[in-house]
């Protein structure tokens, strides 16, 4: 482009380079700026005058180099003025032509050369830049960090990684050119603060964001600078959160990446937390990455000489009366020579992030069928055994043909060998997994859909997944029984499988509380330390003997951790079906005594009713106190009978701020007792009450609640009162 406001100038530069190139004139420079911007990629140099009639040249120069679109375009400044070259140089000028012009040899020469200079600027920097947001690719980012460490050898450095909290969920909520904006808007905040500080940035991949700067003292501070105002006023329903990981002071010994794994190690400590958005790698990082090289180290040695050992957690059908032994979960631990025996929570993660999980998986599948097959000529029973598939594996092509290889080598069927798949596993490949769960079940397999309840599934997805089973997630059990105990999301999760026909597995159950609980809610199978702990194979014999009605040795019997095998019949009622005293004494034990209630009621004249019209009848009315008490209370509270016409009820997370609560489902039960039936007549009761924040306590909730009690038979008068 040419920029001259002189006739005879603009005839002696065309004249220079018309047969060279192709001419875009401007006489002035509004028509000029206004030609830049309009035209700018199609322009290759700027032949700029300093004297315009309206505006100055200088001014031209600085605006084209301050806006980020045309700033690439190289400028020649024609002039006479020597003065002016300085201030050009510094504004961006790239070359001076004198005035009057030299030879056209000259011009040509300089156009020439200032062209293909720049032209080998922009491929370097195409080159060198992620081309969505403009930083430092992966490969320059590391090439310009080793040369800021060769000037800056004394500096402590910072290897810091920024990430977008639940990306892929932003991309599939509003589209990709929304995510794409979003990385543009990061990256530009990025790169304003490390100009000011003196490092560099760069994207590494998807939404991971490099820095490596001098030392931080605020990091707080440099993550709200980058925050900014990402989510404009704040009420967007798409708020955009980022978290950081900050490798301080690096060791300038370790290669670049390296600092940076060490950063992005520290950025995942703090992934899905609400109140922690900056992650900090220290010591016990440190420690733990020494152990995890060394884990890695020992694995081939660890297969070769089976120094992983299988444990078999037993998994009970509880649906029936008697809990009934229904197959067991393989669960590996490693028997390591100098670190002893490890938990898989030590080496899991760990396997799966760096692919080793499917040799391991297929060791565990190998040693669980061989164990399968082993009990079926011993006993003569054929107990199945779930064993754990990896997404890693479900992506594995030969994955169908090594799993029937594995049962066609034991003489099993396939039904025999049950696979776990975590939800997750899903949601991520999630054509290809379904597709390979498909053929699976159609060779006979069975999938239990593993961890369910850890949040990826959808309500389409869940109707329209080939599984067989849903195993309610360990962490989602334990918190339903937490000190707040809130169970009524886990009955929405059993009653949801139920409508799909599946039948619910819960994992990590541990009281009798929570086993009695689950099975009320229609839970099918149950595992966990209740029934025990992961045994080794020839401990859990145990249990196949007991399902045969053999005898099990002593010596095996004695070494098992087991709580005691409570029966159906050992822990209800047999006339009505409540809680028995068994029962009440575990349920009152595990309850969170300092958020609940404790009724005791108690039919009034049973001794004289029974006496005048006999047993049959009795019984007839504590039945009928039996059904309206267990249709009127709620599902998480706990009624029991204990005497013959005494009943308790132990009401959870409820406090005496809730007292209406309770008085009201009392009036409620003694109302319809009092209708009575065309069998029986009217029904009265009277009741004790004892909260757990009950003033001057006199001993615990349940004699508290009995002084009521006996407070109301004293003035011989049905209802309730209160301790």
């Amino acid at each position: 482009m040419l920029i001259e406001d002189e006739y005879v100038n603009q005839e002696i530069l065309k004249m220079f380079l018309e047969d060279s190139y192709d001419l875009v004139v401007a006489g002035t420079g509004t028509e000029a700026l206004n030609i830049i911007r309009s035209q700018y990629e199609m322009l290759s140099l700027i032949l700029l005058d300093l004297n315009l009639p309206d505006l100055s040249g200088l001014d031209i120069l600085r605006q084209v180099k301050a806006d980020s679109r045309t700033a690439r375009l190289p400028v020649i400044v024609a002039t006479s003025d020597g003065d002016a070259e300085v201030e050009c140089l510094t504004l961006g000028a790239i070359d001076f032509i004198s005035k009057p012009y030299p030879r056209q040899e000259v011009v040509l020469a300089r156009v020439l050369r200032t062209i293909e200079l720049s032209e080998d600027r922009d491929t370097l920097s195409l080159t060198e830049r992620d081309h969505l947001t403009g930083l430092y690719n992966k490969e320059f980012f590391n090439r310009y960090a080793a040369q800021l460490d060769i000037h800056h050898r004394d500096c402590p450095m910072d290897a810091i990684v920024l990430n977008v909290n639940q990306f892929h969920m932003i991309n599939d909520r509003y589209g990709k050119v929304y995510g794409d904006e979003v990385l543009r808007l990061i990256a530009e905040k990025i790169l304003e603060l490390v100009e000011q500080s003196g490092g560099i940035a760069g994207r590494s991949e998807a939404d991971n964001f490099w820095i490596y700067c001098p030392q931080c003292a605020d990091y707080g501070a440099t993550l709200e600078a980058v925050q900014g105002d990402l989510n404009g006023d704040g009420q967007s329903e798409n708020r955009i959160r980022l978290r950081m990981g900050v490798y301080s002071n690096v060791d300038k010994e370790l290669d670049i990446e390296r600092r940076f794994d060490r950063a992005k190690l520290a950025a995942d400590t703090v992934k899905g937390s609400v109140t922690r958005v900056i992650g900090r790698y220290d010591d016990s990082m440190h420690e733990a990455e020494l152990l995890a090289e060394q884990l890695i180290e020992d694995f081939p040695a660890a297969i070769r000489e089976r120094q992983f050992q299988v444990y078999y957690q037993p998994k009970f059908d509880v649906r029936s009366n008697e809990p009934i032994l229904n197959s067991a979960e393989a669960l590996v631990r490693w028997r390591h020579p100098t670190l002893g025996m490890l938990n898989p929570g030590v080496f899991i993660s760990l396997f799966e992030n760096n692919g080793l999980i499917s040799t391991l998986d297929q060791y565990v599948w190998s040693e669980a069928a061989a164990q399968i097959r082993q009990w079926k000529d011993r006993f003569g029973v054929t107990l199945p055994v779930s064993v754990n598939v990896s997404r890693v594996d479900m992506l594995d092509p030969g994955l169908i043909e090594k799993l029937q290889e594995i049962v066609t080598r034991n003489g099993l069927t396939t039904r025999e060998l049950l696979l776990e798949v975590t939800e997750s596993a899903y949601t991520e490949d999630a054509e290809q997994i379904i597709e390979t769960v498909t053929q699976l079940r159609k060779l006979g397999f069975r999938i239990e859909m593993d961890d369910f309840g850890s949040g990826y599934s959808s309500l389409n997805m869940l109707s329209s997944l080939p599984v067989d089973a849903l195993k309610l997630d360990m962490q989602f059990v334990r918190n339903a029984f937490r000190e707040r105990k809130d169970t009524r999301l886990l009955e929405v999760m059993i009653l949801l499988a139920k409508s799909f026909e599946l039948p619910t597995i819960a994992e990590g159950v541990e009281t009798a509380e929570q086993m009695f609980t689950l099975k009320m809610m229609g839970c099918a199978i149950i595992q966990g330390y209740y029934f025990s702990r992961p045994l080794p194979a020839e401990e859990f014999e145990v249990f196949i003997a007991e399902r045969k009605e053999i005898e099990a040795p002593a010596e095996a019997a004695s070494s098992l951790t087991r709580k005691d095998n409570y029966t159906y019949n050992a822990l209800h009622d047999s006339l009505t079906g409540l809680y028995n005293n068994s029962a009440f004494e575990i349920l009152f034990h595990d309850a969170d005594q300092e958020h609940i209630a404790v009724l005791i009621a108690d039919i009034d004249d049973y001794p004289d009713l029974r006496k005048s019209r006999g047993r049959v009848y009795a019984d007839s009315l504590v039945c009928r106190v039996a059904e309206v008490l267990r249709s009127n209370f709620r599902s998480v509270d706990h009624i029991c009978r204990l005497k013959e016409s005494t009943f308790v009820v132990i009401m959870t997370r409820i406090t005496s701020a809730q007292k209406e609560l309770v008085f009201s489902k009392i009036e409620h039960v003694t109302h319809i007792l009092r209708e009575g039936t065309d069998e029986l007549l009217p029904i009265t009761l009277s009741v004790g009450i004892a909260f757990s924040d009950r003033e001057h306590p006199d001993g615990d909730i349940f004699q508290d609640a009995d002084k009521a009690l006996w407070r109301m038979r004293e003035i011989r008068h049905s209802g309730y009162a209160v301790y």
